[in-house]
């Protein structure tokens, strides 16, 4: 089966990112929770996504979610 090159530089980015951080994946998760704050103003609502001010739609949030996310 051949691989995208795409998908094989995502997949290399990702090892490289996991290798960081000595696939640890408690520091992998602030790893990525970091980023997503630092550049999370870059991102852009996928098609079909409820967002507010920013904010995922209360009636979108999962029951999981705490109330008080965005200011809920």
């Amino acid at each position: 089966m051949k691989t995208d090159a795409a998908i094989r530089r995502t997949r290399d980015v990702r090892s490289s990112i996991s290798a960081s951080v000595a696939d640890d994946p408690i520091k992998l998760v602030e790893y990525y929770i970091a980023a997503q704050k630092r550049f999370g103003a870059r991102l852009q609502p996928g098609p079909g996504d409820a967002w507010e001010d920013g904010c995922l739609a209360e009636e979108q949030r999962g029951a999981d979610m705490q109330k008080d996310t965005c200011g809920g």
